[in-house]
């Protein structure tokens, strides 16, 4: 062939194969001469480009045969070439054919990262021939070496499938030199209780089994201690847990908890042997226990870790930290843990104040009656009520209960309104609501600082226009008549009118009135109150 030929050798293998109206015996010549030029540049990559090209089976069986069959040193672009043979595959009918294509691509797994990731996601193909199934299987089973991605690649994609798939994936998985954190948290779905026994005991064994397992096992481990219903799963997760190092807080509790709280005896002996092997934890690592009461979800287990904190309770890092842990979520805490965390907290509150303002800004949060009393009775008494009054009188205006409202009050009822003036709001709400109990004691406070806060006199008069109790109206009108307030006609004659005042109260109310200036239809209409009144009970002069 001379050079001109050769130079258009590509070309003409594009324009010939790739059209539809070439006749065969022109192909099956194209063909031939490319193999007799594959020293030309191009010449390979032209022929790839028209494979999907060919529409003729006959010419398309005859090209793809020939570029199954070289070398692949032939090829300027493995990718390209394995592009090819992958769009041909996905493309073809004909099983045989597609067979024999799976055959050729694992012949080169070693090329090409993206050729294992391809066959892992054909293994869940079910539309696969017993045969092509065969090819698939075989390859995956003699993939000469699993790196991470792959081992990652078949976990996700088979995490959710049948039996079969799942333990192809692990299989895959062991193939791995190392299992890293990747790897171990990919495996976390696969050691669900729904899941085939033999490929969770195949985990724990595996994990068991390594001779470096670090912290990064330690969640997959302890959640099979904690959900499995199998006592021989949970078990082995326990002889894994053994070999992790270095310890954590975590893995500590889980051992108590194991030891205490699992249904199966051997299982808490073999806990109970492992608690001498386990090193003392340190400031810090008690610290992180601490900080995840709250967030730990599994029944006993905050109790396991109370029981393990509770003897250093004396350092101020723990308890403050087990006293933030409640303040940040005090409703999760079930009976047994909420009295253990306060018998732990209660030599302290009074004697810390963060303490004591943790404690006493989480009882808003505390949904049960009895906890939020056994909260505030640890803490009244011990508390210098002038330093947390603000959180006080926010937990009087929010609590319900009445039995612990009477606590609040009486607790902050004491101190000075003229100090502390914050107290008027709330005493003010008091004395206009008709439900409380705690109205006389507000009037008597109010009352004499009647002149000093606006909002004083209106809850006074709230409670003179409408409030029929004597004691209350006479506390409350004493306070109206002190010199510094200033008083409304309508209000005093309200009380002049109101027959169910003593007789000396509706005249001090009366005697006030008689000091205004008033206008005349305000004297009209006093008169005619007066005319309404039995003779001789109240005197004008």
């Amino acid at each position: 062939m001379d050079n001109t030929t050769q130079h258009s050798l590509p070309g003409l293998i594009r324009k010939v194969l790739g059209s539809p109206h070439a006749e065969q015996v022109i192909k099956a010549q194209i063909i031939q001469l490319a193999s007799q030029n594959l020293h030309v540049p191009e010449v390979t990559t032209a022929l790839l480009e028209v494979l999907p090209q060919t529409k003729d089976k006959e010419t398309r069986d005859r090209l793809l045969f020939f570029l199954s069959s070289l070398n692949t040193s032939r090829f300027t672009d493995l990718s390209a070439l394995f592009d090819a043979l992958i769009l041909i595959f996905q493309q073809e009918k004909d099983r045989d054919t597609r067979t024999a294509l799976l055959y050729r691509l694992q012949e080169s797994l070693h090329q090409d990262s993206r050729l294992a990731p391809f066959f892992i996601t054909l293994a869940a193909n079910t539309q696969l021939s017993e045969q092509e199934m065969a090819a698939v299987q075989d390859t995956l089973s003699t993939l000469p070496a699993v790196t991470e991605d792959i081992a990652l690649a078949a976990l996700d994609k088979h995490r959710n499938g049948g039996t079969l798939l799942q333990l192809q994936a692990l299989t895959l998985a062991e193939k791995c030199p190392v299992w890293g954190e990747k790897i171990v948290s990919a495996l976390q779905p696969y050691l669900d209780v729904k899941n085939d026994k033999d490929i969770r005991v195949r985990i724990l064994r595996r994990l068991a089994d390594a001779k470096l397992l670090d912290t990064a096992y330690a969640p997959l481990i302890i959640q099979v201690l904690r959900t499995d219903n199998e006592s021989y799963m949970r078990a082995q997760a326990l002889l894994a847990l053994q070999r992790i190092r270095p310890w954590n807080g975590d893995m500590v509790a889980q051992v108590y908890w194991s030891s205490v709280q699992d249904s199966d005896e051997s299982i808490r002996q073999q806990a109970l042997r492992l608690q001498k092997e386990m090193p003392e934890l340190s400031n810090e690592q008690l610290i992180q226990m601490a900080a995840a009461l709250a967030g730990d979800r599994s029944a006993g287990v905050r109790l396991t870790v109370l029981e393990l904190l509770k003897p250093v309770m004396r350092l101020p890092e723990i308890r403050n930290t087990v006293a933030a842990a409640f303040s940040s979520h005090p409703g999760v805490f079930d009976d047994a843990e909420f009295n253990q965390l306060t018998d732990m907290l209660a030599p302290y509150a009074g004697r810390d104040p963060e303490i004591s303002n943790m404690l006493l800004d989480g009882i808003k949060d505390l949904p049960n009656t009895a906890q939020r009393k056994k909260v505030l009775s640890l803490l009244i008494g011990r508390l210098k009520t002038e330093q947390v009054l603000d959180t006080l009188l926010q937990l009087f205006t929010k609590e319900r209960d009445e039995s612990l409202r009477e606590i609040l009050f009486n607790q902050v009822k004491a101190l000075s309104v003229a100090r502390h003036p914050q107290l008027v709001d709330a005493f003010c709400t008091e004395l206009t609501e008709p439900g409380s109990p705690f109205r006389v004691t507000c009037a008597g406070i109010l009352t004499g600082v009647a002149e000093l806060y606006p909002q004083i006199p209106a809850a006074l008069e709230d409670v003179l226009l409408y409030d029929t109790e004597r004691e209350l109206l006479r506390i409350c009108l004493d306070g109206y008549l002190r010199p510094g307030v200033e008083k409304r006609f309508d209000v005093l004659l309200s009380v002049v009118r109101n027959e169910m005042v003593d007789t000396q109260s509706r005249q001090k109310a009366l005697d006030a009135i008689l000091k205004l200036n008033l206008e005349a239809g305000q004297q009209d209409t006093l008169t005619e109150a007066l005319a309404g009144i039995k003779p001789n009970t109240l005197k004008t002069s």
